[in-house]
């Protein structure tokens, strides 16, 4: 009897894209796979594996507990569709386990809605869970997932958690994800994720990620051991991003990574990371790994306003000078632009725009997203008051601010937000052409 029903729900921005992002993307697209020839966006659907199910599966193994696995990523944005997909895959008095972001977190609350009053245990979990409201769900997850979470499940089914259970040591994952919920997506994603380490200890007030302020290493048995199971079920898929929030915060995790795919050639692999981290040792690391692109996080060329975001750097020539060395190290860079900023002001929004233009020779691609308030980044608190739309499907990095930025209007904050997109579109489009 099926007792845990993890579902993926669809996304309504795959819907209604904004039309000035969707042909930049399309430009995006076109240079990334010049660059990378296995990189594709799927033409429905997610373009990467939903790793948390990977990793709940796992989890609920450990703790003896059923699971199946219902994925609706590909659905219409529709309450009752959803909910009668869901009914069909469960029994009454299952539980059914939801992890929506912000922008599906109307449609999740409505789903659960009808699940339990069609007899089903809800649980809600990820980043958007601390404003889920009492009593919208039998049970509200904030947090990461780990063993004493998944003991919670168990719990509350009735079931008894096996005696040996892994995981426990502080700061350590030792348990490898379960993949085989995800065999669906075989042939249909462009790339694989691993993480080697979780979390990030730098404390950007405009971070939402669940996992930072900590570092949770991957013991490197676990590492080994889930690489040859995404390597048996995505034979085909060498192109792997590396999900470390931070390449290079740990030492270890790098370490692990190379000790793993040393033997294992033929992988060609993306990071993300600070540029406090691209020192010398971290780009030997990537030129060891096969990285072929670096994600760098720069959100805005004011660093003063970013230092009051509790964001770290040692100024734009640092950025310029690390650009560079990635570069030379046969490396393309994608700068993270974020627009809708709380402390964003006019200038620098001019700033941004102009630093952009002047290092364009620098450049070659760009992930632009506009500021989503979510409940766990550090500057929630100061922001809440400020929110003027509540309706979550609005709650979107490629729509207008849904809350009232300190020094501009929403409005202007979204003329702002596009008028970069039209600068990276630019820089993408000359770079193509030169």
């Amino acid at each position: 009897m099926t007792r845990a029903c993890i579902v993926q729900l669809p996304f309504p921005s795959t819907l209604d894209p904004d039309p000035d992002l969707s042909a930049y993307y399309v430009d995006y697209d076109r240079q990334y796979r010049a660059r990378i020839p296995e990189y594709f966006v799927p033409s429905e659907g997610l373009w990467e594996l939903p790793l948390w199910v990977a990793h709940l599966t796992a989890l609920l193994d450990v703790v003896g507990l059923d699971s199946v696995f219902c994925n609706l990523s590909t659905v219409s944005v529709d309450e009752a569709g959803c909910t009668e997909r869901i009914l069909s895959a469960t029994a009454a008095g299952d539980m059914v386990l939801l992890s929506p972001l912000a922008q599906n977190f109307d449609l999740a609350l409505g789903v659960a809605r009808r699940l339990g009053a069609a007899g089903r245990l809800v649980v809600i979990g990820g980043n958007m869970a601390p404003l889920t409201p009492p009593g919208a769900a039998h049970l509200v997850h904030r947090g990461q997932l780990d063993v004493g979470f998944a003991r919670r499940l168990a719990s509350a089914q009735g079931v008894t958690s096996r005696p040996a259970v892994r995981g426990l040591v502080a700061n350590r994952i030792d348990w490898i994800p379960n993949y085989r919920h995800l065999v669906g997506y075989s042939g249909r994603v462009p790339l694989i994720r691993i993480n080697a380490s979780h979390g990030c200890l730098y404390e950007c007030s405009f971070c939402g990620d669940a996992w930072s302020r900590q570092l949770t290493l991957v013991e490197l048995p676990a590492l080994a051991a889930e690489l040859d199971e995404l390597a048996r079920r995505f034979p085909d898929v060498k192109l792997v991003y590396v999900g470390d929030k931070t390449f290079g915060q740990s030492r270890q995790a790098v370490e692990n990574l190379l000790q793993v795919f040393a033997d294992r050639p033929g992988y060609r692999m993306i990071v993300q990371t600070h540029v406090l981290q691209v020192r010398d040792w971290v780009l030997r690391a990537m030129r060891s790994l096969g990285v072929v692109v670096a994600e760098l996080g720069f959100e805005s060329a004011d660093t003063g306003m970013l230092a009051s975001m509790d964001k770290r750097s040692r100024g734009l020539e640092h950025y310029a000078d690390r650009i560079q060395a990635l570069r030379e190290s046969g490396i393309r860079v994608i700068l993270n632009l974020m627009g809708g900023l709380d402390e964003e002001t006019e200038r620098s929004h001019e700033l941004t725009v102009t630093w952009l233009e002047d290092h364009s020779s620098l450049l070659w691609l760009f992930n632009v997203y506009n500021f989503v308030p979510y409940p766990l980044a550090p500057g929630f608190a100061h922001i809440r008051g400020r929110i003027f739309n509540w309706r979550y499907a609005d709650w979107r990095e490629d729509a207008p601010p849904v809350y009232a930025p300190r020094h501009v209007t929403a409005e202007r904050s979204w003329e702002m937000f596009k008028a970069k997109v039209a600068v990276a579109h630019r820089i993408v489009r000359e770079s193509a052409a030169g």
